[in-house]
């Protein structure tokens, strides 16, 4: 709770924050090519990463590249690892991502990311989609990936409503309400325990590129 708070009080979102806390499950080592993520985004403060991990940031920002036709800037097969957190629901023309970020694979290479679902309208410029789990799943399969994982992060109803509330509320107001609407949605999902896959936040997913 007081990792929680504190990251609060800095200004990040709950969403964000879980999603940060998630990535601590995944290994990087190797080439990793992170795609959107602007200039030394705070989620590979989480990762667990190896010395001999190197990481390639590409951006629209930083090289001008167009997620919806432009090619990645990687040879074929040769990256460990390809992160992409926050950037498909941006992105018109999905599919063609997904099989940029497929082609840059090496086989048995690794897919991790995140999209977010019950959150407020953020054009970055545009903000075309919301996936649920199932579509996730349906669009990486469709793509050719295996091993596909989607996990949601998040609660309940409080915890989703807290989470769009946040950044419109003074920072000291926001420590004190966090409790309050954790609280509540604890209670809410005690009582109703079938509705804690409803209200999620985002998802995190993870995949392979077939090994063969």
């Amino acid at each position: 709770m007081f990792f929680k708070l504190k990251k609060i009080y800095a200004g990040q979102t709950l969403l964000r924050i879980l999603m940060n806390l998630g990535f601590k499950k995944y290994r990087l080592s190797g080439a990793v090519a992170d795609i959107g993520g602007g200039r030394e985004p705070d989620y590979f403060d989480y990762f667990n990463m190896t010395q001999a991990t190197s990481v390639t940031p590409v951006d629209s920002s930083l090289s001008g590249i167009d997620f919806e036709k432009d090619a990645l800037p990687f040879r074929n097969e040769s990256v460990d690892t390809v992160v992409c957190a926050n950037v498909l629901e941006h992105v018109y023309n999905h599919r063609f991502l997904i099989g940029e970020m497929k082609r840059i694979l090496k086989r048995d290479g690794m897919l991790v990311g995140f999209v977010p679902f019950l959150i407020q309208y953020h054009p970055d410029p545009h903000d075309y989609f919301r996936y649920t789990k199932e579509a996730l799943l349906r669009l990486f399969a469709d793509a050719g990936f295996t091993d596909i994982e989607v996990r949601e992060i998040g609660g309940g109803p409080f915890v989703a409503n807290f989470n769009n509330l946040i950044l419109s509320v003074p920072r000291v107001m926001r420590v004190l309400l966090y409790p309050i609407y954790a609280g509540l949605d604890r209670l809410f999902l005690a009582l109703r325990p079938s509705a804690t896959t409803r209200y999620p936040l985002g998802f995190i997913f993870s995949m392979r590129k077939p090994p063969l």
